[in-house]
């Protein structure tokens, strides 16, 4: 289970200030990061290290990333956002 510091802490450096990761990152943390495993979140700690425009590369689906570790984290948020906004096309395509 996550820490309330952990969890602000995520929180803090999910805000990147470029609209579309923000729409994908922030309610990914606020919704789903509290509910998953610590390895999931460990996944997510080394996906927020990426600079903003590998962030935004992979959140758009415009570069996959050569580390599986990332692939398999990009897709969560990816699959989270798509089951979040199903109507939305934010962040997608």
């Amino acid at each position: 289970m996550i820490t309330a510091g952990r969890l602000d802490s995520l929180r803090w450096q999910s805000r990147r200030g470029m609209k579309e990761i923000d729409l994908m990152l922030e309610p990914f943390v606020n919704r789903h990061i509290p509910e998953l495993p610590d390895e999931t979140v460990a996944l997510y700690e080394k996906l927020l290290m990426c600079s903003d425009l590998e962030l935004v590369r992979y959140l758009l689906r415009n570069v996959v990333p050569g580390d599986p570790e990332l692939r398999e984290i990009v897709e969560l948020v990816i699959s989270c956002h798509r089951k979040d906004f199903p109507d939305s096309a934010q962040g997608l395509e």
